[in-house]
């Protein structure tokens, strides 16, 4: 079969066929996010989770999707990028995502080539250059076997859906070749960019293309934070919405620097809190917060049967994602990131055995409203595990905590008492099965680099801890060793169940 003389066939059934006047089908075909092979040379894995970029993209792309149309049916290829592109699209839209596993995908071949003065300015303000298809695949031969795969897939998702408006998340040489097809021609190149949309219409009995490589969304002067689609979909609280933009600003500024993600004492204390969690091999696992991924993946290793992290910092995520896939364990097969806030996440009721909830809870006004969510995806007899920030028993000491934490970090609420971290559990329902103290030595200097802490903050925190010296005023044991000023860190590990009935 020669694909240059292939169309499209999208023919209608005889019931639409009859009414050929006002027969009609629109598709979207979205171009999944830039995924972390299109960055990261020393990954070998082609079906990589989604940069920082792909995931600030692809909230753009949901908003403006969300202000501009009415979205019948939402399908993704196989492809990871696809499916966390269009998960995070139905998030945004209401719409659940139709997983098509007979869509055929091909990653396109990223043409490293040299910016040059010669290069034609409107090729520069592209990521990519335009597909052509002889670049793509290897021989006449290849194509063609991809354009058999795809196109019936197409024609029965058309048949299915007829007369709606369909969003098919797809990757660059599959809408390519979509396009290619409904032009009836190999020799018309198509530019295909992460995250953008090109419309076709089947009307008065032909295809129209109404536009290609629509990038609009991106052009907002400032990208979206990553809880914008929930504000939109929820109407979070105001609360809701500092908590979040306080997070994303602290952990951006953190990571314009180096960080080590194999961090020896960060490994040891997630593995001291792995051991006192003690849970069961074979169980689906949820890590609220999950940062850089190292408790996500070290879960997985210990015997979970698949692990989600979420988080709500896309920068964050990329540097999870590149973790599990610079992984040689067999177990990062098992897991997988979400951007999702924690106050709403997009999982069904009861999704999960255990959850666990690391140094998050310290940085909300409404710590329930976290808590309520664990509990709402939680299985009956599940297990929630936390680590938090534990706050003095004293009152005054306490505040005193609280306010040397605030000043090193943004974010920071409020870290609580044993007490009221129970009275918090107590009322969203959770039964305390087994609670522990954890206390980890600290050097000060070291903390305050670890969240790249401003002068001025720094020396007011490290005025502060002098000043308690001799008082312990912030109950957190601050004493002098090598030279050195060194405290007390401790964490509540507390272990609850929710009930089966």
């Amino acid at each position: 079969m020669n694909p240059t003389n292939q169309p499209l066939v999208l023919a209608p059934g005889e019931e639409q066929a009859s009414d050929n006047q006002n027969a009609y089908i629109r598709l979207l075909l979205i171009c999944q996010a830039e995924g972390l092979q299109s960055r990261y040379a020393d990954l070998s894995t082609e079906d990589s989770g989604l940069t920082a970029l792909g995931w600030e993209q692809t909230n753009l792309l949901a908003l403006w999707l969300a202000a501009h149309e009415k979205v019948d049916v939402l399908i993704s290829a196989p492809q990871l990028r696809s499916r966390l592109t269009a998960q995070r699209l139905g998030q945004t839209l209401g719409k659940a995502v139709t997983l098509d596993r007979q869509l055929p995908y091909r990653s396109r071949v990223r043409q490293d080539r040299q910016q040059s003065v010669a290069q034609p300015q409107w090729e520069r303000r592209h990521l990519f250059s335009p597909l052509h298809m002889h670049e793509q695949f290897a021989s006449d031969a290849e194509y063609t076997t991809f354009l058999e795969n795809l196109l019936p897939i197409i024609q029965r998702i058309i048949k299915e859906q007829w007369g709606k408006t369909v969003t098919l998340v797809l990757d660059g040489n599959a809408i390519a070749a979509i396009l290619g097809a409904v032009c009836r021609t190999k020799g018309l190149a198509f530019s295909i960019n992460h995250t953008s949309i090109s419309e076709i219409v089947w009307h008065h009995g032909e295809w129209c293309i109404v536009y290609v490589n629509r990038l609009e969304h991106n052009l907002a002067p400032a990208l979206v934070p990553a809880t914008s689609s929930e504000t939109v979909a929820t109407q979070s609280t105001a609360s809701d919405e500092e908590d979040l933009s306080q997070v994303l600003a602290v952990y951006n500024r953190v990571l314009s620097a180096d960080i080590d993600i194999h961090d020896q004492s960060h490994e040891q204390r997630v593995r001291h809190l792995l051991k006192f969690a003690n849970l069961a091999k074979g169980q689906r696992a949820l890590d609220v917060g999950a940062g850089t991924g190292l408790l996500t993946m070290m879960m997985a290793e210990d015997g979970a049967s698949e692990v989600v992290g979420v988080d709500i910092s896309p920068a964050m995520l990329e540097m999870a994602e590149y973790l599990r896939l610079s992984s040689a364990s067999k177990a990062a097969r098992n897991v997988s990131f979400r951007l999702a806030a924690a106050q709403k996440m997009p999982f069904r009721n009861e999704s999960f055995d255990v959850v666990i909830c690391r140094l998050l809870l310290h940085h909300s006004h409404k710590p329930e409203r976290i808590l309520q969510e664990i509990k709402r995806v939680l299985k009956p007899g599940g297990t929630m595990v936390l680590a938090e920030l534990l706050g003095a028993d004293d009152p005054v000491k306490r505040a005193t905590q609280n306010t040397i934490e605030a000043r090193r970090d943004p974010s920071h609420v409020a870290a609580y008492s044993v007490d009221q971290y129970r009275k918090l559990i107590n009322q969203t329902g959770l039964t305390i099965e087994t609670e522990s103290v954890a206390v980890f030595e600290q050097d000060l200097e070291e903390w305050l680099s670890d969240l790249q802490s401003n002068p001025a903050s720094r020396s007011v925190v490290r005025e502060m801890m002098e000043a308690g010296l001799e008082t312990d005023a912030a109950g957190l044991n601050v004493r002098r060793h090598s030279g050195k000023l060194v405290f007390d860190q401790r964490l509540l590990y507390l272990k609850a169940v929710k009930p089966a009935s």
